[in-house]
This record gives structure tokens, C-alpha cells and sequence, in this order.
């Protein structure tokens, strides 16, 4: 690329230093000629970054259900002793007048009438009440409860 640019140069001056060397003379013509080739790389990168953000929503409902069964029995036996006659046996809450007896162990053939105060675990022996008499009432209660409890929890977890 210089060469044949320095010979085109040439050429031309030669023609035109014929005319002017008619008028003047001989010159010297020098010609420098500098080219100065400047490479300009330009790169374009584009960069395109892709984010895939997954967002992972995890419900766990949690259904927890109590069954709870309650069954109770009471089997309560009260023996009540009036008006009669008790022959070797254990009388519990025995009411005379205004006379309570409790755990007095009673035997015949001892007659107790008027009794005026409280005999507690007073053992009598061979005595007869009057007027008792005795009956034994057993109370036998059954209740069922149940219990349902129902828990509903949500959790919400991101990932």
C-alpha cells in the first residue's frame, strides 16, 4: 500500500517537476509520506443474564383430631338401718331420733332405746334397735364423655 502510493506520488511530481524544472531548474523534491493506520476493535458484548427465581410455596395443613372416651362407673352401695332389728352386722349411718351411729358393729338381745348421743366406732354387743329396718340401695352411675378436639394448622414455607 505505501509502494503504490509512493510511485503514483512520484510520478505525478516528476511531470510537474519537468514544467517547473524548465522555468527554474533542477529541484529536489522530497516526499515523505506517513500513513498511520489506526485499528480501532470495538466489541460489543451483551451479557444476558436470566434469573429464574423459583418460589416453592409449600402448604402443610396439619389436622390433628383427640377422641377421647371417658366411661366411669360408680357403684355406691349406702345401707340405711331404721325401724328394725339387725342381727350381727355392721350398721353404717344408722339414724335414731337425732342419734347418728357410724361403724357400730350391733348384736341381739341388748335393747338400745333412747339413745342421746353420737357413737362413733362403738362397739355394741347383742343389742336390738327397734324400729329399724334395713335396706340397701346401690347406685350404679355410667357416664360416656368424648372429647373431639380438631387442630387445623397451615404452615406456609418458602423455598
Amino acid at each position: 500500500y505505501v509502494r503504490s502510493v509512493g510511485r503514483s506520488v512520484g510520478r505525478s511530481v516528476g511531470r510537474s517537476g519537468r514544467s517547473v524544472g524548465r522555468s527554474v531548474g533542477r529541484s529536489v523534491v522530497v516526499v515523505v509520506v506517513v500513513v498511520v493506520v489506526v485499528v480501532v476493535r470495538t466489541y460489543v458484548r451483551t451479557y444476558v443474564r436470566t434469573y429464574v427465581v423459583v418460589v416453592v410455596v409449600v402448604v402443610v395443613v396439619v389436622v390433628r383430631t383427640y377422641v377421647r372416651t371417658y366411661v366411669r362407673t360408680y357403684v355406691r352401695t349406702v345401707r340405711y338401718v331404721r325401724y328394725g332389728t339387725v342381727r350381727y352386722g355392721t350398721v353404717r349411718y344408722v339414724r335414731y331420733g337425732t342419734v347418728t351411729l357410724r361403724t357400730v358393729t350391733v348384736r341381739t338381745y341388748v335393747t338400745l332405746r333412747y339413745v342421746t348421743s353420737s357413737l362413733r366406732y362403738v362397739t355394741l354387743r347383742y343389742v336390738t334397735l327397734r324400729y329399724v329396718r334395713t335396706y340397701v340401695r346401690t347406685y350404679v352411675r355410667t357416664y360416656v364423655r368424648t372429647y373431639v378436639r380438631t387442630y387445623v394448622r397451615t404452615y406456609v414455607v418458602r423455598k
